[in-house]
C-alpha cells in the first residue's frame, strides 16, 4: 500500500506542477490544508474517494489515470517495451515515431 500511496502522490505532484500550480492553490482548489496535501503527495498520507474525484476534475482526466503509474517505470523496462511496439509497429509507424524520436534528440 505505501508504494501506491507513494505513486499516487508523485502523480498528483507532477500533474499540479505541469499544470504551474503550487501546492497552496490546488489545496484552496480541495478544500483541504498545503500541510495535508503535501502529505498526501510525500505519500504520508492517503485521501478520500471524494477528493480524487475532486482531482480528476480539476486536471480533466479519468480517475484511472490518477493510478496510471507505467510511465515511471525504469529505462531499461521502457525500452523493451517501446521495442516491442516498434517490433509490432507498421512501416507508417516506425518512421513516424523515428521523425518523433530524431526531433526530439536532435
Amino acid at each position: 500500500m505505501d508504494s501506491i500511496k507513494k505513486s499516487f502522490g508523485a502523480r498528483i505532484k507532477e500533474m499540479r506542477e505541469k499544470r504551474g500550480l503550487n501546492q497552496e492553490q490546488l489545496a484552496e482548489l480541495l478544500n483541504m490544508e498545503s500541510r495535508h496535501l503535501s502529505r498526501i503527495e510525500t505519500g504520508k498520507s492517503f485521501t478520500t474517494l471524494e477528493n480524487i474525484e475532486k482531482i480528476a476534475e480539476i486536471f480533466k482526466v479519468d480517475i484511472s489515470f490518477l493510478f496510471s503509474f507505467s510511465h515511471k517505470k525504469d529505462k531499461n523496462e521502457l525500452i523493451k517495451e517501446i521495442d516491442f511496439f516498434l517490433q509490432n509497429a507498421t512501416q507508417k509507424q516506425v518512421e513516424l515515431a523515428y521523425k518523433i524520436l530524431f526531433d526530439i534528440f536532435n
